[in-house]
């Protein structure tokens, strides 16, 4: 999906989290993983709807909080690669600006 968004639009910020700090935290669990990306001011995008919300609304609940996740809902293939893309690049230069601080969005927007 990286490489899909980055020809959609060359300038988009998004890289794979295998390719971050050399894939450090590619396996960390949520916990992990939330207060990590908070520190550098990372949105997380991915599909774990079934746990990423509700860590990430933990920590929001608990005072640490979370720099912001946006989860794609089950309409939207693992596999397509197009469609995610397109619902990101799209929606991103929408909410670029918003306050992502504690912000849990869903692609797409219903």
């Amino acid at each position: 999906m990286v490489e899909a968004c980055l020809r959609r639009d060359p300038e988009f910020p998004i890289v794979h989290l295998a390719d971050w700090m050399k894939g450090k935290h590619r396996v960390s669990k949520d916990l992990v993983l939330l207060p990590v990306l908070r520190e550098h001011g990372l949105v997380i995008v991915g599909f774990d709807r079934r746990t990423m919300a509700m860590h990430a609304g933990r920590l929001t609940r608990e005072g640490a909080g979370h720099a912001g996740v946006i989860l794609f809902r089950r309409s939207v293939s693992q596999l397509d690669y197009g469609k995610q893309s397109r619902l990101l690049v799209e929606f991103w230069q929408e909410a670029k600006q918003w306050e992502w601080a504690d912000r849990i969005e869903y692609l797409p927007r219903g």
